[in-house]
Parts: C-alpha cells; sequence; structure tokens
C-alpha cells in the first residue's frame, strides 16, 4: 500500500505525542512492506511565496517531502492574523505530488500548515483522505477549547476567539520558528542557546494589547476561520478517533453524523512491564507526569495536596516530573524533580502506588495512561482524558472521578485508608490481556485504511 502521511515532522525538531506516534506507525508500516511517504510543513521563503514540494530525506525507508511555503504553523500558541491561514494556493502543485508518488490513501494528522487545496487535489485524484485526531485545531486555534481564564468553551464563540487569541505568536515570529535556520538548531540540540525568540517577546506582547480594542472586527475573521477549517474537514473521508471523548467533541462543533472510528493509539515503546506492586503500609505515593498548566490539571492537583495536608493527611506525598518552573519541595507532602526521559518511567513507577492524570480540558488521548498501566500501575483520571478508555472493561484499572477538588481529595483519602483498593486494580491489570503493543495497533489500521480503499472503490 502507498501510503502519504501529513504531519508537523520529525523529531527532534517536532516533539510530543503526535510526532511519536506518527514516526513509530510510518517505521512499522514500512515494516510490514508499505510504501510510506511523508509531508511535513517546512520553511516560508521571504520573497518568493510560490509552494513547491520537495525530496528532504530518506528515513528508515520513509521517503520524507517537505512543503515549501505551506501556511504559518501556530503550535499551541493560538492564531493571531486568520487571514494569513487561509490563503489559496495553486492546486495543481499537489496534484502533481501525488500523482508522481501514485498515493493511494492519505492520513492527516494535522492540519497545520496545510492549504485546503491539497484536500481539494486528493479529491479530484478519488484517493481517500484518513484525519487522525490528536487535537482540536481546526475546532479550536488554540487546540484545546480553553478560553482565556481556562474554562473549557462549551459552544463555538468567535468573540472569546478573538480574546483567547490576543497573545498568540507573530507571523514574523512563525517564520523564524519554520525557517530552515532554526530546525537545523532544534536538530543539533542546542535551541536553549537561541536567544531570538526571547527578545521578540516584549514586543510582541504590546502589539498584542492593541488587538483588544478591535475585538468585534476580529470576531467577524475568526469566525471566518471556524468556517474555513469545517469546509476542509467536510472533505475528510473518514475520522480515526483515538477516544470517545475525541469523537464527542468532533461531532458537536461539525454537526454530527461524521464518519469516523474509534481506535486508542500506542507507540513502539510500550511493552509489557506489569509486574505485582508491593504498596509502603504508611503511605500513599502518587506520581504527576507533565508540566505545570492549568489545563493539565496542576492547579488542581497541587490545590488538592495543599488540601489534604491541612487534614492531616501528610502522608499522601506526590512527586512531580515534567517541565515545570521550579524544581524542589513545593509543599511539605510535594516534590517536584523536573524533565524526565522515557527512560526514567521504570525508575519512576518503582515509586509509584497510583499515576493522576488531572486534566481539565478534553484530552483526546494521553500516553502516560498507557505507559502506567503497561507497568502496572492503576491510574486516577477525571473523565475530560480520552485514555479513560482502555480502563474500562470487565477489570477495573483506574478511577475516573470529575475535575474538582472535593472529589480528588475525597478518593485519594479513600485510596490512602484502604489499599485494598488498589491492590485490587493492581491485580486487575496483571490479569487483563495485554493489547496495547504497536503491532496490533498496525493491523487495526491497516484493516480501516483497506476498508476504506474498498468502500472508494464502489464509489
Amino acid at each position: 500500500m502507498r501510503i502519504l502521511h501529513y504531519t508537523l515532522g520529525l523529531p527532534p525538531y517536532r516533539s510530543g505525542g503526535l510526532t511519536k506516534y506518527t514516526n513509530d506507525l510510518m517505521k512499522e508500516q514500512s515494516h510490514h512492506g508499505d510504501d510510506v511517504y511523508l509531508l511535513f510543513p517546512g520553511h516560508l521563503k521571504v520573497k518568493n511565496y510560490k509552494i513547491a514540494i520537495k525530496h528532504y530525506k530518506r528515513v528508515n525507508n520513509i521517503k520524507v517531502y517537505e512543503l515549501i511555503n505551506p501556511l504559518p504553523v501556530p503550535l499551541l500558541k493560538g492564531i493571531q492574523n486568520p487571514k494569513a491561514f487561509m490563503q489559496s494556493t495553486d492546486y495543481r502543485v499537489y496534484i502533481d505530488f501525488l500523482k508522481l508518488n501514485n498515493i493511494e490513501i492519505i492520513n492527516l494528522h494535522t492540519l497545520m500548515g496545510l492549504h485546503k487545496e491539497f484536500l481539494i487535489a486528493a479529491k479530484e485524484l478519488n484517493i481517500p483522505i484518513v484525519y487522525t485526531t490528536h487535537d482540536y485545531f481546526g475546532l479550536c486555534p488554540k487546540v484545546n477549547f480553553l478560553d482565556s481564564n481556562s474554562h473549557i468553551c462549551r459552544e463555538r464563540d468567535s468573540n472569546k476567539c478573538a480574546n483567547c487569541n490576543l497573545g498568540a505568536d507573530s507571523l514574523k515570529k512563525i517564520r523564524i520558528l519554520q525557517s530552515k535556520e532554526y530546525r537545523m538548531i532544534k536538530n543539533l540540540g542546542i535551541i536553549d542557546k537561541l536567544k531570538i525568540l526571547k527578545s521578540n517577546n516584549s514586543r510582541e506582547s504590546t502589539q498584542n494589547n492593541t488587538l483588544s480594542h478591535s475585538t468585534n472586527i476580529q470576531s467577524n475573521k475568526y469566525e471566518l476561520l471556524l468556517e474555513y477549517y469545517k469546509e476542509i474537514f467536510s472533505l475528510v473521508d473518514r475520522f480515526i478517533f483515538n477516544s470517545q471523548i475525541a469523537k464527542k467533541i468532533y461531532n458537536e462543533f461539525l454537526g454530527g453524523g461524521i464518519k469516523g472510528d474509534i481506535v486508542s493509539i500506542t507507540h513502539k515503546d510500550i511493552k509489557d512491564n506489569r509486574q505485582k506492586r508491593s504498596l509502603l503500609s504508611n503511605r500513599l505515593r502518587l506520581t504527576y507526569l507533565g508540566p505545570d498548566k492549568p489545563y493539565k490539571g496542576y492547579n488542581l492537583l497541587i490545590d488538592s495536596m495543599r488540601r489534604l495536608n491541612e487534614l492531616g493527611y501528610t502522608n499522601i506525598i506526590l512527586n512531580i516530573y515534567g517541565n515545570t518552573s521550579c524544581k524542589g519541595r513545593i509543599a511539605e507532602n510535594v516534590e517536584v524533580y523536573g524533565k524526565y526521559n522515557y527512560g526514567d518511567l521504570e525508575k519512576i513507577f518503582n515509586q509509584t502506588d497510583v499515576l493522576v492524570v488531572p486534566s481539565r480540558w478534553y484530552e483526546t488521548f494521553g500516553f502516560i495512561t498507557l505507559e502506567a498501566i503497561s507497568y502496572g500501575i492503576p491510574v486516577l483520571l477525571t473523565d475530560k482524558v480520552g485514555s479513560k478508555d482502555i480502563l474500562k472493561g470487565n477489570l477495573n484499572k483506574g478511577i475516573i472521578i470529575q475535575d474538582n477538588i472535593e472529589e480528588l481529595v475525597k478518593t485519594l483519602i479513600k485510596l490512602y485508608e484502604d489499599k485494598t483498593l488498589i491492590e485490587k486494580m493492581n491485580h486487575n491489570i496483571l490479569n487483563d490481556e495485554f493489547n496495547m503493543n504497536l503491532s496490533k495497533h498496525y493491523q487495526e489500521i491497516n484493516s480501516l485504511y483497506n476498508k476504506i480503499l474498498k468502500e472508494k472503490k464502489k464509489c
């Protein structure tokens, strides 16, 4: 099968769950004999704005191509200038690329940087388009449906979009982040030495503040932007939702009835590391793996730990790993260790009784839940986390709660006072079928591809 993936790029220039998943899936597909192509949004030229697609390199038998002069890639920062993200282009470049490589199926993993004309070209050539829902870009300019007050948006509101995106990166900064020079520095691992972006921050914040005086004008632009992405989504033949939550949100904001299948995702490093866990009689050891961001539930978790401390439950302790603004002990029962690598997980989980995933946004999946289960660690997560799907079934492997302090504190006290609950969940994890490996996931995706190709041929 000749498969084209469109994603943000390769590591280390691009990182995160989306990049890891697509990279591992492409390698697995290539390993099984598929002809795999990758197209990613590349640099933006200063003078020549014509798009082009150029061969970039070959990695693990994957043919990698760079899209020159794509649309801007905002990542998680939002969109300051909606018009720049709706520019049209010559679709014949896409037609020629798809025909030259005889692409049979396209799997989009993001819309960032991609022109609508790409999908129009695929439609003209009768190539099926699959979209995997890693986040909510296209439905929400800032990806996560959290407004400027960190509250979840319950409905489409372009006025909110105008306010939420006031602090988005300027096009000048995005151009730097998409430049060949920045990519090279990032790939060399010396990005921390790059000071040019920091010098832009103060100037941009001043510019952003002036936007608040023209919110109504901006609101209309965001309404057009949201409609533009809705049109793009209408060109997708089938969605791969990586959770029930992702399916629910996409249906709500695209009007419902969209074709799609729910498939939990994984990556190549998920192995069966499950083992029986020994619990300390006098302590409950919690672990949080993630950034110190409100949308990830960091503040909710810290406030809950303070409440436990006030109630005298000082033996419920929390260890934090991830991108944080500080390290060390931030409370009597909370220790922050900073960044961690995947290779550190075994050591971290050996000192963990329960993993806590307190997200407050509608997280499409969340690999960390999968990783904890693979080590036999029960998970306590909110009902906003898509990976709660893997806790469901005949065997209880974790606890799902609402995202508020009262319920989190109550649940942690219950686990501390009755550790047999944790032992039972660990027992259930050990006795459940382990079907999280990448090889099985490949088979699911391959089966979906074949199903879609058959349906397309019938049309």
